[in-house]
């Protein structure tokens, strides 16, 4: 009987330590913001899939803290949920060279904007549409800071907001640039029309432009939003 009591009260010993391990409040703190060009204050909008920019959170109140990853979102914008309170270090990867040693501490839901200077400057604007195509005019600029060739134009379309070089409807405009020096390509509009598009269909819409980069990244305009008109 003194056994069996025994193994009862060790059982129950390490039933409550159990409970106890798995008790510790769970990571809810967040951290968001907004990847911005330190020149203008602007978004720098960025590519979602495969080949897109992305943020580490280093955790420091640790010896020897793992990474934590999250990707940006098209707007340039980020949002890192479940995540706990404390000191971090953040080294955003993407489109862009970042200006100093970021560190943050996290409490709650915290919010801080990344500076950064863009490799390309995309502007995009609509032209024209019909019921089956959208015709654009696509122009880079490249910051002083950035000697890099400029290597790629591009207008893309989708029905999807996360539209990118990879991830299109029906098909994009791409000119390769490299055979131009940087002043040339920055002195000139590129004008792309996307066809085979259905009638009355809203389409997520973005001009792009590649530099040569250790990522193969690409900078991105601002999304717009057009409906092709009716048959």
């Amino acid at each position: 009987m003194k056994k069996l009591f025994i193994g009862v009260f060790l059982a129950l010993a390490v039933f409550v330590s159990a409970c106890k391990k798995d008790n510790y409040k769970s990571p809810d703190a967040e951290l968001s913001g907004n990847i911005v060009d330190a020149a203008t204050g602007k978004n720098v909008p960025q590519q979602t899939n495969v080949g897109g920019g992305y943020l580490q959170l280093f955790q420091t109140d640790y010896p020897k803290p793992s990474a934590i990853q999250t990707a940006l979102h098209p707007d340039g914008s980020y949002t890192r949920g479940f995540t706990f309170n404390g000191n971090y270090k953040v080294v955003p990867t993407g489109p862009f060279f970042y200006l100093d040693t970021i560190n943050v501490k996290v409490n709650g839901t915290t919010q801080m904007d990344i500076r950064v200077v863009p490799y390309l400057t995309v502007s995009c604007e609509v032209l024209s549409k019909t019921s089956t195509s959208i015709t654009v005019r696509v122009k880079v600029a490249q910051p002083a800071q950035n000697t890099q060739k400029i290597a790629r134009i591009l207008a893309v379309a989708a029905t999807f907001n996360t539209v990118d070089v990879n991830n299109y409807n029906s098909n994009r405009g791409l000119t390769n640039t490299e055979a131009l020096d940087n002043q040339t390509v920055v002195s000139k509009d590129y004008d792309y029309t996307i066809a085979e598009l259905k009638p009355a269909t809203l389409y997520y819409v973005r001009g792009g432009g590649r530099t040569i980069n250790p990522g193969n990244y690409y900078n991105y305009s601002p999304m717009l939003t057009v409906t092709t008109n009716s048959q």
